[in-house]
């Protein structure tokens, strides 16, 4: 009996017993000495199969909460895109009024540059009255 047992058990190890031979070594292992783990096992087993199984709640809908979750995202993809794009128009508007303003510059410094040209004739025009002043033409009058 005790060779059988280890022959079955052995068969078990390998995975390669029907379920015939799993109950007829259970049967085997009940009334041969030894075998402590296996007995152990096998009573396992026998305890499982006796504890009835629990109620377990019933799981929500995944449609109800998908469906929120796929408004929300689509959603979050047209805020993103709208943002990217006033984004691009603010910078796209930045751009062509820094443009303006250069340009603006530009005909500033041009408008300057033709007012600017008639007081060069003003300027050499001092230079003029410097030799009176360096040997004080007017003063030696006056005396």
């Amino acid at each position: 009996m005790r060779e059988k047992t280890e022959k079955l058990l052995e068969k078990y190890y390998d995975g390669e017993t029907s379920l015939a031979e799993e109950r007829e070594l259970r049967e085997l292992l009940l009334k041969v000495p030894g075998f402590q783990e296996e007995k152990q096992f096998f009573l396992g087993l026998e305890v499982l199969k006796a504890i009835e199984p629990r109620d377990r709640p019933v799981p929500k809908a995944k449609g109800e909460l998908s469906l929120w979750l796929k408004i929300a995202a689509v959603i979050t993809l047209f805020l993103s895109l709208f943002w990217l794009f006033v984004d691009q128009q603010s910078k796209k508007e930045e751009a062509l009024a820094y443009a303006q303003v250069m340009e603006a510059f530009s005909l500033i410094q041009e408008n300057l540059k033709k007012g600017t040209a008639p007081l060069e004739a003003i300027q050499d025009m001092r230079y003029l009255n410097k030799p009176n002043e360096i040997f004080n033409i007017k003063n030696k009058e006056e005396q």
